[in-house]
């Protein structure tokens, strides 16, 4: 049975693609670049995301693109809802009893804004937030809440999702509502793919 549940946050539960697309070629303008379309966004980003701007601004340093991506996303947190299905999961985990967590590479300040804006901070036992590389923290989690690797799923939306829920030695559910499309998360063969979260609540 899963009694536990870890969760990514954006294009999982949170419907924020386009507002990171729109910062991210907020800096790509910024650099002289042309914007990037959603498809070729999605075809091209992955996490860890240096890897990402490694690839296309390669002149730019961390410091700078953590400056700027700040800088044009603060304006854009009341642009971001919740996805469909999301706030009746987690109120499904609540009701049914699974220890629910967070596992986000999104910057804190910025979750605090939209899940208190959103009224769903409280369902996580623990939002772990600001996490560049989530294989560097999955283990981590689980020890410190003592949570069983056989009874517990990491549903995410990104090839980086399945590839820390192997780390950890869970099971990995990936959706379809997100940043990485059909074709690559079919590469990488998750366990089991969703088209939402609210496939994820009916799997359950």
């Amino acid at each position: 049975m899963v009694r536990n549940v870890i969760l990514d946050w954006s294009g999982t539960l949170a419907d924020d693609l386009a507002a990171v697309l729109d910062a991210t070629n907020r800096i790509f303008r910024e650099y002289g670049r042309d914007p990037l379309t959603r498809e070729e966004f999605r075809h091209h980003f992955r996490l860890p995301f240096a890897g990402f701007y490694a690839d296309l601004l390669p002149e730019a340093t961390l410091e700078g693109l953590e400056e700027l991506y700040e800088r044009f996303f603060l304006g854009l947190n009341d642009r971001i809802d919740l996805l469909p299905g999301a706030l009746e999961f987690l109120e499904f985990c609540r009701l049914t009893g699974r220890r629910t967590f967070l596992l986000s590479t999104i910057k804190t300040s910025h979750f605090r804004i939209q899940a208190g804006r959103l009224g769903v901070e409280d369902f996580f036992e623990v939002a772990y937030t600001g996490i560049m590389d989530k294989r560097e923290k999955i283990r981590d989690l689980l020890q410190e809440h003592h949570l069983d690797p056989k009874e517990t799923i990491f549903v995410g939306d990104m090839v980086h999702d399945i590839e820390t829920a192997r780390h950890g030695g869970i099971l990995d559910v990936a959706v379809l509502s997100g940043f990485d499309n059909a074709e690559k998360l079919l590469a990488v063969h998750p366990s089991i793919l969703a088209a939402d979260i609210a496939a994820v609540q009916r799997m359950l």
